[in-house]
This record gives structure tokens, C-alpha cells and sequence, in this order.
């Protein structure tokens, strides 16, 4: 620390000096501040165009690609028999020729009980505190698990139960008017294999109790809405449904006669075809069974051969026993030499003090006791003769099965010539196909073959080549007998079709061995009385249209924000404002300042009118994906780009040019813009086969601002990057690190000052004293 002596002796205001003097020592540290603001700024710039680019692809997404570009209306004949909406992918007309039955939601109504809604569930009689509902789901199926309802029967009402039931997700509403109880399912539909409402209480005790009866089964009578489309009778568990791309209601049933007759002959029919399949499935699912076993005895046989040559029966029975996880293979020679010692039928693994080393010990306790009872009988001969044959289906089992199966001759010679002993010993292999092989194995199954020779390789690929063969055989076992069940579920379902549709007709249900002659029954009645109801769709030009123009001001505002940037004047005059500066100014006059010193940091830049330039060269590429080529490219339905060049890009609409591609073909337009294609797609072009892009131009327009954005993140990153992650971002560390030692300089100089002006002081101040001392001397004389 320097001692500053101020101007006292010289009379000079040090202080002054001294902060003049810095003020020209700190020009080069205030030139760099403003540098470092100036880049932060510029940062801060790439980052709000990164905020637009986003804004600009979410607002794609949102209103063009999410909510479907193509909006289309739907119009019935009669709705007040079916009524529809279109989504995007409405086609052709639909028909519906009648509906026999609407679908309806199950329904359980109980005996009255002797009990009101404050009633609690303890004076009925039910002691225990819960209820589990599987009921059926939106799609017709049965939950596959239970919803469990919890409850405590001596202070729980009755009220307060069916409350906890209908807030649940059991799938099911409860009511209870009057004493009696009424449970239906939320959801409409029959499920064909069972009831929609189960109750998966073991005890159904509580059932009876609240008058629901004692059956699981709690109700089966739900139905499907049953109908004629397009001259096919079909069902769904809803009466409102999705088909052929509309979204369809049907409101009252009308022909029902007519379809109920072809609901019985489709069933019908459906049965007679799941029945005459099942033979075949029944037939080929035995000829993959007895594949399987033959391959099976095939690959035991030459397992055996591999493996166990040179054991005797009672050895392989030992080792068969014996074998699992490598227990024998792990064995050392001082732990067998120790095992054969033990009377392994009386030994407790628990105790610490069975004289048994803990490895060993450790190994043991993990066998079964007939492993154990296996190993007692063996010798120390066997014992080693077993371990051998383990050692070696281990490496077996260790190598690639598919690797072994593909060995050839001269990989089997290359691989028994491999010098293990090296860090890396395939590096010290020719290039060879062999070589090849190897190199896609992992080290575990490289060690496996260390040590083989050709003759154990060969045996190696026999084995893996039977073991390959009997996997393909249980596959093809597995899918048999996969399929057998789904013909034999198809049977079923079938005679439940068939079952709804007679109970539709009034008919009672059959079981599978009535009606061998598969014949329905036909039901009389008025037959069609009123017209089918048809179902169109129309494309809503005008709500494209806007969707058009409302993307395209959006664009436009991007591209000249992006533009305006690019060209703003660069005031090299103003330069950031240092603290002392602020001082001297208004707020006003700050402000002022800022807007000139910020001005055309982006101007003439690179990633952004490259970025920019990509993205306005997408407006003239022609899409293959588009199949009438008439209308493949956006200035082909009336969209270009500015003719004025200061315009940098943006659109403009040829409105009546657009409306007329719409109406003409609005599947294709509804391409250019949306299709989700493929980036590299092969498509015969002019009869040659190519690759090329059939993504719509707002699919390609996102992928190119999300590569922009990305651009811009490597230089200026993004808030969750730190400095040392983005270019920009490494400058400004580069920058604090001088302005750091700068700083250091600065406090150095300024001590140098104040040291030198300190020791003039000091030598003014002793002249002074000298001459004072001279003076007295002088007037002496």
C-alpha cells in the first residue's frame, strides 16, 4: 500500500493530477467495457429472433399442421336420424341404409332393501369396507383391472357410498331412490365374451345386502348400436363413431327391420367363416408343435454330443441337476478340493463356524437342496470332469449363437491361430471377412473363444446351427398356437354377434351346438319405409383461405422484422455509455443514445440472411408428394414472392387464383402445405427412380427455422447454455478476463503515480528544509 502524501509542499493538487492522469491510462479498459456491452447487446439480439423463430414455428404447428389444414364440412340427408361432422380425412359419401338398434349402457337395478340414505352400511349387515367394479371401457372392451372403492361400514351411509362410487374411476354411476340401488356402466356397449359391470369381491355378500343379488356378473345388458353403412351391417359399442373420416351420431333407429335381417345374415355368415377356419389353425398349430419337437430332440442329441461325451449316465444326471448359473464353472481347484471333504447333507450355511471357507460356503447356500443332495455324490474326479464340460458350455453360451452358425472353414482357422495374449488381438489380423465378423462382437463374447481350437468351433457351429434351427421352430409354434387362439376367440365372438343379433330380433340365444345348419331366421315387417341417409362432405374454402392469409401476414411480418435488422444504420459514433456518462445525462437523453448505439448490430449479418435466404428459397420448390402436378408448387395456386427486391422475401396472394386451385382440388393443396411425407422418399420421377423430398412446405418451412434458430444458438446460445458453450459466449469470457487484468494494470499505475508524486512531495518537502536551515545560517552572518 503506497502512502499518498497530497500537495502540501508543492502547493500542486495531487489528487487532480492523478485522477487525470488515470482518466487517460483507463481509455483502453472503458473501449473494452463498451466492447463487452456491445457483444451482450448483440447476443441479446441473435436471442430475440431465436424467440420470433419460435414463435413463428409454434404458431405453424398450432393452427396449420395440429388442427388440420383442411377443415371440411359434413351434410345428412335426414338429421334427425344421423347427424356428422368431417374432420380432414372425410371421403366419399357415406350411406346409412338403417339402424336396428341404438347402443345402451348396462344396467343393474336392485330388490328394495329396508334402508333409506342415512341408513349406515353396518345396519345392513355389511362388515366388510370395500367394493372393486371392472366395467366396460369406452373402446367395448372390459377393464382389465378392478377399481377399488373404500368404505367403513359403521359410519358410512348410504348416500355417502353412492358418492364415493360415482367420484371413483370404476367406470360406473350409482343411484339409490326409494330403497333400491341402480348401478349402470358410463360407458355404452356389450362386451361380447362377458358381463360390462363385474364385481370383484370374492365375498358377495354385500352384493345381496344392498339387493344386487349374489352374482359377480353384476350386468350383462348392455348393447351395441347395430346399423347399415354403405350396404354393410356392422356395430359399435357408441353411437357416435368415427368411419371413413367422419365423426358420426346416430340419433333414432329407422329401417330396422331390413337391418335387422342382415344383422342376423352378417353374423351369421361371420360364424359359419370363423368355424370353417378353425380346422386348419387346429391343424397347422399340431404340425408347429411336432416341428418343434423334433428339433428339439435334435438339438438335445447334439447337445449331448458337444457337452457331455465322455460322462456317464449318472454324471449327466448329476450335472443336469447340478448345472445353473455357472456354479460349477466359478469353482476353484482349492474349493474343490475342499468340497469333496464336506457332508454337504448336514451342513448349515447359516453358521459362521461350519469350518466351511466363506466362498465357498457363500456358493453353496445358493443351491437347492437337490443340487446339493447332486454334488454330495461326486467324487473329486467327477467333480472335475463336470467342471470341464461347464467350462465349456459356458463359453458356448457366452460366444453369438448367429456368430458361431456363420463360421466358415477359414474363420475356424483364423480364429484358433488369434494371439490372446495382447491388449488387442484383432488388431494383429489381416483384413479378412473373418475379421469383419469379429469386430462386431463385444468383449464378453470375444473371450468366449479364446482358447478354442478348430475342432471345438466346429462343434460350436453344429450346436449353434441346431440351436438357431429349434428357435425358428418355436416361433412358428408360438404364432400357430397364437393364432389358433384368436380363431378360436373369433369363433367366439362370432356366436356372441350372432347371439346380439337374434336378441335384437327378438329371437333367444343359442349356444354352439344348436343350428348346425347355420341358417338365421328372418324376422317380417314393414321392410324400408324411409330413404337411407347419406352422408357428404365439402371442403370449407373460405376457412382456408383465412388460415392462408392469416400464415401469410404472419411470414411477411417475420421476414421484414428479420430484414429490418439486417439493414439498420450502424452508428459507429455511438458507442456505449460509460457510468461517469450516464451522470452527465438525462433519461431521456440515455435513451436516445441506447437506440443510436444499438442500431445495425445485425446489420449485413450472415447467419441471418442466410438463414432467411433459405427459407424464401422453399417458396419455388416444386413437391413430388403432390400427385396433380398442376398444383405442386405455391406460385402454381397463386403464391409468390415480393417483386420488389427491398421487400427481402415476403408473399403475396393472388387471391382469386388461390380459391380456384381450392375448389378444383383441395386434397392437393391441402398436400403442398401439410403433408408430412418423407425427407428422402423414393418415387418414380418421369420413369426413373429418385429420391426426393415429399414433405409439405410447412412441414419444410419448420425444419428450416428450427435449423436457423440452431445456427443462431452455436454462436449466441440460449438462456439454459453457459458462456463457455456458444461462441459468442466464450468472447465475452475472453473479454472478462481482460477487462480483469486490466483493472489489475490500472491499480498498479495509479500506485506508481501517487509513489512518484509521494517522493517529489518528500524532496520538495527536505529542499524546503534545507533551505530553511541555510536561511538561518545566512542571517547570522
Amino acid at each position: 500500500m503506497v502512502n499518498r502524501i497530497g500537495g502540501l509542499a508543492s502547493g500542486m493538487d495531487i489528487d487532480a493530477l492523478v485522477e487525470k492522469l488515470m482518466a487517460a491510462e483507463r481509455s483502453p479498459l472503458i473501449k473494452l467495457q463498451q466492447r463487452k456491452q456491445t457483444t451482450l447487446w448483440t447476443r441479446d439480439a441473435y436471442r430475440s429472433i431465436n424467440t420470433k423463430l419460435e414463435t413463428a414455428r409454434q404458431n405453424i404447428y398450432d393452427n396449420l399442421l395440429l388442427k388440420s389444414f383442411n377443415t371440411k364440412t359434413a351434410a345428412t340427408s335426414n338429421s334427425n336420424f344421423v347427424t356428422a361432422t368431417a374432420t380432414s380425412n372425410a371421403a366419399g359419401t357415406l350411406t346409412i341404409e338403417g339402424v336396428s338398434q341404438l347402443a345402451t349402457a348396462a344396467r343393474k337395478t336392485g330388490s328394495q332393501i329396508n334402508a333409506t340414505q342415512n341408513s349406515n352400511l353396518i345396519d345392513l349387515g355389511i362388515t366388510e369396507g370395500s367394493i372393486s367394479f371392472k366395467a366396460i371401457k369406452s373402446d367395448g372392451t372390459l377393464a382389465e383391472n378392478a377399481t377399488k372403492i373404500e368404505f367403513d361400514p359403521a359410519t358410512t351411509t348410504l348416500s355417502q357410498l353412492v358418492e364415493k362410487i360415482n367420484k371413483s374411476n370404476a367406470g360406473v354411476t350409482a343411484v339409490f331412490e326409494n330403497g333400491r340401488f341402480s348401478i349402470t356402466a358410463k360407458n355404452t356397449g356389450d362386451v361380447k365374451s362377458g358381463a360390462e359391470i363385474v364385481v370383484a369381491n370374492e365375498d358377495t355378500s354385500i352384493l345381496n345386502k344392498l339387493g344386487l343379488g349374489t352374482s359377480t356378473d353384476l350386468a350383462n345388458n348392455g348393447q351395441n348400436a347395430m346399423f347399415t353403412v354403405n350396404g354393410i351391417t356392422t356395430e359399435r359399442s357408441t353411437n357416435s363413431f368415427e368411419i371413413s373420416g367422419y365423426k358420426v351420431t346416430l340419433q333414432t333407429t329407422f329401417n330396422a327391420t331390413n337391418t335387422i335381417n342382415e344383422s342376423l345374415k352378417a353374423a351369421y355368415a361371420e360364424r359359419k367363416n370363423a368355424k370353417d377356419s378353425l380346422p386348419l389353425l387346429i391343424s397347422t398349430a399340431a404340425d408347429k408343435e411336432n416341428a418343434y419337437n423334433t428339433k428339439l430332440n435334435n438339438f438335445n442329441s447334439i447337445f449331448d454330443s458337444a457337452f457331455l461325451t465322455g460322462l456317464s449316465v449318472d454324471e449327466k444326471a448329476s450335472y443336469s441337476t447340478i448345472n445353473n448359473s455357472g456354479f460349477l464353472n466359478d469353482l476353484t481347484q482349492e474349493e474343490i478340493d475342499e468340497l469333496v471333504t464336506l457332508d454337504l447333507s448336514t451342513l448349515d450355511f447359516e453358521d459362521a463356524n461350519n469350518g466351511v471357507s466363506k466362498s465357498l460356503n457363500d456358493k453353496l447356500n445358493s443351491l437347492k437342496p437337490e443340487q446339493l443332495a447332486a454334488l454330495d455324490n461326486l467324487d473329486k474326479t467327477q467333480l472335475q470332469k463336470i467342471q470341464s464340460v461347464a467350462a465349456k458350455e459356458v463359453a458356448y453360451q457366452n460366444a453369438d449363437s448367429r456368430f458361431l452358425a456363420s463360421l466358415t472353414d477359414e474363420d475356424r482357422v483364423i480364429i484358433a491361430s488369434i494371439d490372446w495374449t495382447v491388449d488387442k488381438p484383432l488388431e494383429g489380423l489381416a483384413d479378412s471377412e473373418t475379421k469383419n465378423k469379429l469386430s462386431k462382437l463385444n468383449n464378453t463374447q470375444l473371450q468366449a473363444l479364446k482358447g478354442l481350437n478348430e475342432s471345438d468351433l466346429a462343434t460350436f457351429k453344429d450346436v449353434a446351427s441346431s440351436q438357431l434351427d429349434l428357435k425358428t421352430a418355436e416361433n412358428e409354434m408360438i404364432s400357430s398356437a397364437n393364432a389358433l387362439k384368436a380363431g378360436e376367440k373369433r369363433v367366439d365372438d362370432a356366436l356372441a354377434t350372432v347371439n346380439a343379433a337374434r336378441a335384437a330380433a327378438g329371437y333367444p340365444a343359442i349356444d354352439d351346438t344348436e343350428d348346425p345348419n347355420n341358417t338365421p331366421p328372418q324376422i317380417t315387417g314393414p321392410g324400408t319405409t324411409e330413404p337411407p341417409v347419406t352422408v357428404t362432405s365439402t371442403t370449407d374454402v373460405d376457412d382456408i383461405m383465412k388460415k392462408v392469409k392469416d400464415f401469410v401476414t404472419m411470414y411477411n411480418g417475420l421476414i421484414k422484422d428479420l430484414n429490418d435488422q439486417t439493414k439498420e444504420t450502424k452508428y459507429r459514433d455511438y458507442a456505449p455509455l460509460t457510468d461517469e456518462q450516464r451522470k452527465e445525462m438525462s433519461e431521456n437523453d440515455i435513451k436516445l443514445w441506447e437506440e443510436k448505439a444499438r442500431s445495425g448490430l445485425l446489420r449485413s449479418d450472415s447467419i441471418v440472411r442466410g438463414g432467411l435466404a433459405k427459407m424464401r428459397s422453399l417458396i419455388y420448390e416444386s413437391n413430388p408428394g403432390v400427385e396433380n402436378e398442376k398444383y405442386n408448387t405455391l406460385y402454381s395456386i397463386g403464391i409468390t414472392t415480393s417483386k420488389s427486391y427491398n421487400d427481402g422475401g415476403t408473399l403475396e396472394i393472388d387471391e382469386e387464383k388461390l380459391r380456384k386451385a381450392l375448389e378444383d382440388d383441395p386434397d392437393a393443396i391441402t398436400a403442398l402445405f401439410a403433408n408430412n411425407g418423407n425427407k428422402e422418399e423414393k418415387k418414380i420421377i418421369d420413369g426413373v427412380e429418385q429420391t426426393v423430398d415429399t414433405r409439405g412446405f410447412l412441414v419444410k418451412l419448420r425444419e428450416s427455422m428450427n435449423n436457423f434458430k440452431l445456427d443462431i444458438e452455436k454462436k449466441a446460445g440460449r438462456a439454459t447454455l453457459t458462456d463457455n458453450q456458444y461462441s459468442i459466449g466464450k468472447n465475452i469470457i475472453d473479454m472478462d478476463k481482460r477487462i480483469d487484468t486490466w483493472k489489475d494494470k490500472l491499480e498498479k499505475i495509479e500506485a506508481r503515480y501517487w509513489k512518484q508524486f509521494s517522493a517529489m512531495e518528500k524532496a520538495i518537502n527536505k529542499a524546503n528544509s534545507q533551505s530553511s536551515y541555510f536561511a538561518q545560517f545566512s542571517g547570522q552572518a
